[in-house]
Protein backbone atom coordinates (compact mmCIF):
# COMPACT_ATOMS: atom_id res chain seq x y z
CA UNK A 1 0.00 0.00 0.00
CA UNK A 2 1.21 3.46 -0.69
CA UNK A 3 -0.07 6.39 1.30
CA UNK A 4 0.78 9.86 0.08
CA UNK A 5 0.84 12.84 2.45
CA UNK A 6 0.63 16.26 0.81
CA UNK A 7 0.90 19.54 2.71
CA UNK A 8 -1.20 22.44 1.52
CA UNK A 9 -4.25 24.52 2.30
CA UNK A 10 -5.80 21.62 4.22
CA UNK A 11 -2.78 21.10 6.47
CA UNK A 12 -2.37 17.62 5.05
CA UNK A 13 -3.88 15.34 2.46
CA UNK A 14 -3.65 11.56 2.74
CA UNK A 15 -4.32 9.46 -0.36
CA UNK A 16 -4.81 5.70 -0.03
CA UNK A 17 -4.18 3.22 -2.84
CA UNK A 18 -6.64 0.45 -3.65
CA UNK A 19 -7.04 -2.26 -6.27
CA UNK A 20 -10.18 -3.42 -8.02
CA UNK A 21 -10.62 -6.80 -9.72
CA UNK A 22 -13.22 -7.79 -12.29
CA UNK A 23 -14.29 -11.06 -13.90
CA UNK A 24 -17.18 -12.23 -16.07
CA UNK A 25 -19.36 -15.29 -15.36
CA UNK A 26 -20.61 -16.54 -18.72
CA UNK A 27 -23.31 -18.78 -17.20
CA UNK A 28 -25.04 -15.98 -15.29
CA UNK A 29 -23.96 -13.03 -17.50
CA UNK A 30 -22.72 -11.18 -14.42
CA UNK A 31 -19.55 -9.29 -13.64
CA UNK A 32 -18.10 -9.34 -10.14
CA UNK A 33 -14.97 -8.52 -8.24
CA UNK A 34 -13.53 -6.86 -5.17
CA UNK A 35 -12.00 -3.62 -4.03
CA UNK A 36 -8.97 -4.23 -1.81
CA UNK A 37 -6.99 -1.74 0.25
CA UNK A 38 -4.86 -1.70 3.38
CA UNK A 39 -7.35 0.92 4.62
CA UNK A 40 -10.59 -1.03 5.31
CA UNK A 41 -12.77 2.07 4.88
CA UNK A 42 -11.55 2.26 1.26
CA UNK A 43 -13.17 -1.14 0.59
CA UNK A 44 -16.68 -0.68 2.00
CA UNK A 45 -19.53 1.28 0.42
CA UNK A 46 -17.38 2.14 -2.60
CA UNK A 47 -19.09 2.97 -5.91
CA UNK A 48 -17.98 0.67 -8.75
CA UNK A 49 -18.86 1.39 -12.37
CA UNK A 50 -18.67 -1.35 -14.99
CA UNK A 51 -17.61 0.26 -18.27
CA UNK A 52 -17.55 -0.97 -21.89
CA UNK A 53 -14.57 0.29 -23.89
CA UNK A 54 -15.32 1.51 -27.42
CA UNK A 55 -12.92 1.04 -30.34
CA UNK A 56 -12.03 4.76 -30.22
CA UNK A 57 -10.83 4.38 -26.59
CA UNK A 58 -13.82 6.04 -24.97
CA UNK A 59 -16.03 4.06 -22.60
CA UNK A 60 -19.60 4.04 -21.32
CA UNK A 61 -21.09 2.87 -18.03
CA UNK A 62 -23.17 -0.32 -18.37
CA UNK A 63 -23.78 -0.94 -14.65
CA UNK A 64 -23.08 0.31 -11.14
CA UNK A 65 -22.89 -1.25 -7.67
CA UNK A 66 -21.70 -0.36 -4.16
CA UNK A 67 -19.23 -2.65 -2.46
CA UNK A 68 -20.34 -4.61 0.60
CA UNK A 69 -18.61 -4.89 3.99
CA UNK A 70 -15.70 -6.91 2.52
CA UNK A 71 -15.31 -4.92 -0.72
CA UNK A 72 -17.23 -7.33 -2.98
CA UNK A 73 -19.43 -6.08 -5.83
CA UNK A 74 -21.69 -7.72 -8.46
CA UNK A 75 -23.20 -6.17 -11.57
CA UNK A 76 -25.68 -7.82 -13.89
CA UNK A 77 -26.20 -5.54 -16.88
CA UNK A 78 -29.85 -4.83 -17.78
CA UNK A 79 -29.31 -6.55 -21.13
CA UNK A 80 -27.03 -9.43 -22.12
CA UNK A 81 -23.46 -8.15 -22.42
CA UNK A 82 -22.29 -7.64 -25.97
CA UNK A 83 -18.89 -8.87 -27.10
CA UNK A 84 -16.22 -6.39 -26.14
CA UNK A 85 -13.76 -5.16 -23.58
CA UNK A 86 -15.06 -4.25 -20.13
CA UNK A 87 -13.38 -2.89 -17.02
CA UNK A 88 -14.39 -1.89 -13.50
CA UNK A 89 -13.69 1.53 -12.08
CA UNK A 90 -13.88 2.21 -8.33
CA UNK A 91 -14.63 5.88 -7.79
CA UNK A 92 -12.61 8.14 -5.53
CA UNK A 93 -13.98 8.12 -1.98
CA UNK A 94 -13.46 10.98 0.46
CA UNK A 95 -13.08 9.63 4.00
CA UNK A 96 -12.42 12.86 5.83
CA UNK A 97 -12.52 16.47 4.77
CA UNK A 98 -12.28 19.54 6.98
CA UNK A 99 -10.06 22.62 7.25
CA UNK A 100 -7.07 20.63 8.55
CA UNK A 101 -7.40 17.17 7.04
CA UNK A 102 -8.36 15.52 3.79
CA UNK A 103 -8.25 11.70 3.50
CA UNK A 104 -9.08 10.15 0.12
CA UNK A 105 -9.22 6.65 -1.36
CA UNK A 106 -7.83 7.07 -4.88
CA UNK A 107 -9.86 6.16 -7.99
CA UNK A 108 -8.73 2.83 -9.41
CA UNK A 109 -9.33 0.82 -12.60
CA UNK A 110 -9.27 -2.98 -13.06
CA UNK A 111 -7.55 -4.92 -15.79
CA UNK A 112 -9.62 -5.44 -18.94
CA UNK A 113 -12.14 -8.29 -19.15
CA UNK A 114 -12.93 -9.57 -22.65
CA UNK A 115 -16.40 -10.95 -23.41
CA UNK A 116 -16.69 -12.99 -26.62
Amino acid sequence: MSVVFVAGAFGHVVRYDSTVTAKFDKKTSTFDGTVDSAKARCETNRKVNLRLRATDGSSSVVGTDLTDSVGAWVIQPTSAPTAGTYFAQAAKKVLRKNNKHRHVCKRVVSKDVTVK
